[in-house]
């Protein structure tokens, strides 16, 4: 397990292997991110900003996706 420290609430979590921020830890040590107590408040901020909802934001993954292939 890595730990690093969330660039919000400034505490110290730790990153099990199963997920998906793990690689970008321990691959990527500069990379930031959000504890899972800060995450879901920043996925509501930034959704009240954007109007996108996760379904939006995963579709337009894919189209973009797509049109780089």
């Amino acid at each position: 397990m890595y730990t690093t420290i969330c660039i919000i609430c400034k505490q110290e979590f730790a990153i099990p292997y199963s997920d998906f921020r793990y690689k970008d830890i321990k691959y990527h040590r500069d990379v930031h991110h959000s504890c899972d107590k800060c995450s879901k408040l920043v996925q509501e901020e930034c959704q009240k900003i954007t109007g996108l909802t996760p379904e939006a934001i995963d579709f337009w993954d894919k189209i973009l996706s797509a049109r780089s292939r």
